[in-house]
């Protein structure tokens, strides 16, 4: 359940201070804009779909690559990083928990 913070519209996700516009799939972090690729995009959006909640690095790979996960594949740490730092430069408050050997959960606000 979303709270008065975070609210969904079949355009527009927005989740901890952090809005996706899925028309022009734009990001915007505390009123600012922040430039993703398109799959960066479609991680976030992952991620935020299901905020608060664990998602597996398997998963992720099913939903953004439509393949399973090779042991040896470290492309989506790389691409967490990488988003990390774009999210970083507006703010020093995390949006994104690595949960060690188990995945990513996307930070509410009740969760930071």
């Amino acid at each position: 359940m979303l709270t008065a913070e975070e609210h969904l519209t079949p355009n527009k996700l927005v989740i901890a201070q952090v809005e996706l516009n899925f028309l022009n799939r734009s990001v915007r972090f505390l009123g600012e804009s922040v430039t993703t690729t398109g799959l960066e995009f479609n991680l976030l959006a992952v991620l935020m779909i299901d905020a608060g909640s664990l998602i597996s690095r398997e998963i992720i790979a099913q939903r953004i690559f439509q393949r399973k996960l090779d042991s040896c594949d470290k492309s989506i740490n790389s691409h967490i990083a990488n988003l990390r730092k774009k999210l970083l430069v507006i703010s020093s408050r995390p949006v994104i928990k690595t949960v060690k050997g188990q995945g990513y959960i996307f930070l509410t606000s009740s969760c930071v």
